[in-house]
């Protein structure tokens, strides 16, 4: 039998080949630890979240029980139940969904946002022809994909002081405005006892952007 001399170069190449293989053998095991562990995160965060807004609840019905339902602190509950609620639509258990229409999909509520901006002219609390076009399509959602689901309106503005205006603070101004919105979804049909309005003032800002800090926030209640 003859000998033949190998080919190095045929070999070499061979090699790097094999040893890319294992490489990104490597990379996916890697990629794979990587996203279970940024799963079980999430779900602790979910977790959190939820034993959270049981606790809120549980204290709300409590103050309802023992103090008037309108009073400041029976209203503060109900703020730090939508701001969880609406935390919840942000925090699901695997990597964020956005929807084709815009909906962020929660494991226990989905959210929508709307740029005040659109919504309403500057202090004012009349919907401009923008903003009922665009409450127009999530209108549209409402009905075919949420139909008498738990719905919360939340108004927010950014946090420069209210200094001449017939609003007290940014507070009422985040109230009336999440009760346009409510008034104008019931007036196209949406249930009004299915919606909740909550007015969540300034305590809450987009940090960097007072423009996207001035919004409304729809949330639909898909579980208790």
């Amino acid at each position: 039998m003859r000998w033949t001399r190998p080919n190095w170069g045929i070999v070499g190449l061979l090699t790097l080949v094999a040893l890319s293989a294992v490489g990104c053998g490597n990379k996916e095991k890697e990629t794979i630890a990587a996203l279970r562990e940024e799963n079980l995160r999430l779900t602790a965060d979910k977790d959190n979240l939820g034993e959270q807004l049981a606790m809120a609840r549980e204290k709300e019905a409590q103050l309802l029980l023992e103090m008037d339902a309108g009073s400041e602190e029976a209203a503060s509950y109900k703020r730090k139940i939508a701001s969880l609620e609406a935390d919840a639509a942000r925090t699901p258990s695997a990597p964020v969904t956005t929807s084709a229409q815009g909906w962020e999909i929660g494991v226990k509520a989905d959210r929508i946002t709307v740029g005040g901006d659109i919504l309403f002219s500057s202090g004012k609390v009349d919907l401009t022809q923008g903003g009922k076009s665009a409450l127009d399509r999530i209108i549209r959602d409402l009905k075919s994909s949420y139909a008498g689901l738990p719905v919360r309106v939340l108004g927010y503005t950014d946090t420069d002081p209210i200094r001449k205006s017939k609003w007290k603070d940014n507070l009422e101004l985040s109230a009336h405005r999440a009760m346009a919105v409510v008034r104008y979804l019931a007036s196209k049909g949406i249930a009004a006892k299915t919606i909740e309005t909550i007015g969540m003032g300034e305590h809450h800002p987009i940090a960097g952007s007072k423009s996207r800090s001035r919004r409304v926030e729809i949330v639909v209640v898909k579980s208790n």
